[in-house]
């Protein structure tokens, strides 16, 4: 069993990294240019390798946030990947089983996690436990709004890219986040700083990113 753990955590440490590499590369390349589409697909695979051995590390450590925080993650990362294969949502396309399923299993995470932040804030008083309500409350939101896509039909012809671009992004902070958590105790800042700050920093530079986006009403 340790061995198994330990094969698993060097697996979980080596697609993390690609994961940051490819993520960058993928960022940098845009959407135009031939390259990106390969790299964009290992960066998938890395954040799917990331989740499954997170979940299975998270377990063994009994760390129910870190299990929560490994859903939300991959919500973004399954989100703006299902995005490209539903371009005609609700035109030609209707969403499928694995959608429904993904917002349930998601809705259902992120409840745990806002649970879990209120009875962590009553039980012990810690602001830190504002981390995983935040973290919670932005996975409620985008569940909710993804969910309304996925019922009504689209109002801008290149809706799909910019969800795609979005939860892609924010896919990137969630692998920053582990990143920097992962060397909190090499960092000289409050946890809820390392936490957080990758989400106060990026987030400005998505909205930026989706505003690029030239589309048109339906």
């Amino acid at each position: 069993m340790k061995t198994f753990i330990q094969i698993s955590l060097i697996i979980h440490v080596i697609a993390g990294a690609a994961a940051l590499l490819f993520g960058a590369l993928a960022i940098f390349l845009k959407k135009n240019t031939p390259k990106h589409k390969p790299v964009g697909k290992i960066y998938f695979w890395s954040m799917t390798i990331i989740f499954i051995t997170g979940v299975y590390l998270s377990v063994f450590k009994n760390n129910i946030f870190l299990f929560l925080i490994a859903f939300f993650t991959y919500y973004s990362v399954c989100i703006a990947y299902r995005a490209l294969k539903l371009k005609h949502l609700n035109i030609t396309q209707k969403p499928t089983i694995i959608d429904w399923a993904i917002e349930i299993i998601a809705g259902i995470s992120f409840i745990g996690m806002v649970t879990f932040a209120v009875l962590a804030y009553f039980n012990s008083h810690n602001l830190e436990a504002i981390i995983p309500f935040v973290f919670g409350s932005l996975g409620l939101w985008g569940v909710i709004q993804n969910t309304k896509r996925l019922l009504n039909k689209p109002k801008e012809t290149m809706g799909w890219l910019k969800v795609h671009i979005g939860n892609m992004l924010g896919s990137y902070i969630g692998a920053i986040t582990a990143f920097v958590v992962n060397q909190m105790e090499h960092i000289p800042l409050p946890p809820i700083v390392m936490w957080l700050g990758p989400t106060a920093i990026l987030v400005p530079i998505i909205v930026f990113e989706l505003k690029k986006v030239k589309s048109q009403s339906l």
